[in-house]
């Protein structure tokens, strides 16, 4: 599931945004064996990167001005080895990195120094684009992620919003116990994650449509800090991770941590853009309450929210930075893409009740 939001990305760049081409390898037969062969041996050599990786290989047969990578994890590195002439066919070269921990630089360092191969680095942590800055010989930049703000934002057929309080993933015992409370002695809606541990999506659009209906008819939607259970995998680092763009953008209004960063401040920095509710708050049915006394402090939080990510956070700025880090000029559906978030605003700011 922690993919969809990449494929989302990808398919909003081929889609609305530029005219591109995406290479799709399919799987060779034992490709679990083959990566896990691969994986295994790119702990001792950088040789590792020519082996198999269980992939059908494709080969490039033109000439392209760019060629982008946008991997979760730095281990998707390993899948290169199946794109022939990638490098020697590509004018520029960019990979944007989801997701990397400090503490997983120096257990992969091959796979670091494969990411000299690009001509620019984008990663979202800020901390471990500034790490990467001193072992990489080409620029990094710390971008965030984005959201496709033309399926987040609830405008032009705002649904009702019917959850009343929304947590996605995990959530501390003493917090949830409280919104459980809340909710029973207030006839409140409380929708919350009832499994554990990791599953496979059906299918990733159905899954992503399914998430952001719900972010859509949610009144308030809880986020933290990213892996904020998993101290053994993010150590002391703190970064914002990709729930708080996704509440904000489909106007919930969102309880969570203030994280004490400049990187927090610039890109979600604007007024109650998050409502501070630490990750143990057993008292969190009181600051519900306290907001919907204010249905006039709550209403302009939401636009607020809507606003701010339809002019900042859409994919559209995302790709914007990339094509301007490779010298390229802006295809003519992202100025489209541009008209039509603006329409998206005005919306937003000439509703009644938002």
């Amino acid at each position: 599931m922690s993919r969809s939001h990449g494929y989302e990305f990808e398919d909003t760049i081929s889609e609305a945004l530029d005219a591109a081409e995406v290479f799709q390898p399919t799987t060779l037969p034992y490709a679990r064996a083959l990566l896990k062969s691969k994986k295994s041996l790119s702990a001792l050599t950088q040789h590792a990167s020519r082996l198999p990786c269980g992939l059908r290989s494709v080969e490039f047969k033109q000439d392209y001005d760019l060629f982008f990578y946008s991997v979760a994890h730095l281990e998707d590195l390993h899948f290169l080895s199946s794109l022939k002439g990638w490098r020697d066919r590509s004018t520029k070269a960019i990979c944007w990195i989801q997701e990397l921990w400090l503490q997983r630089l120096d257990q992969i360092p091959s796979l670091v120094d494969q990411l000299n191969a690009f001509d620019h680095v984008i990663c979202s942590f800020v901390e471990t684009a500034q790490a990467l800055r001193e072992k990489l010989s080409v620029p990094v930049l710390y971008l965030p992620w984005g959201v496709d703000m033309m399926r987040f934002c609830p405008y032009p057929n705002p649904p009702q919003r019917a959850i009343d309080m929304l947590s996605i993933g995990v959530a501390h015992p003493n917090t949830h116990k409280a919104l459980i409370e809340f909710a029973d002695q207030g006839g409140f809606f409380y929708s919350y994650e009832t499994i554990s541990g990791r599953a496979i999506m059906q299918d990733y659009r159905a899954h992503r449509d399914n998430y952001i209906g719900q972010l859509k008819r949610a009144k308030y939607f809880c986020s933290y800090i990213a892996k904020v259970e998993r101290t053994q995998e993010r150590g002391q680092q703190v970064e914002f991770g990709l729930r708080y763009l996704e509440g904000l953008a489909a106007g919930a209004i969102v309880l969570g941590n203030l994280i004490d960063s400049d990187a927090f401040r610039e890109h979600i920095g604007w007024q109650d853009a998050v409502i501070d509710a630490p990750y143990d708050c057993p008292q969190i049915g009181d600051i519900i309450t306290k907001l919907n006394e204010d249905p006039a402090r709550c209403a302009a939080i939401r636009a607020r929210n809507m606003t701010e990510c339809l002019t900042r956070h859409d994919h559209l700025h995302r790709w914007e930075k990339v094509l301007e880090l490779a010298g390229l000029t802006p295809h003519p559906k992202l100025e489209d893409r541009r008209a039509a978030l603006a329409e998206r605003v005005k919306m937003v700011e000439k509703a009644p009740d938002k």
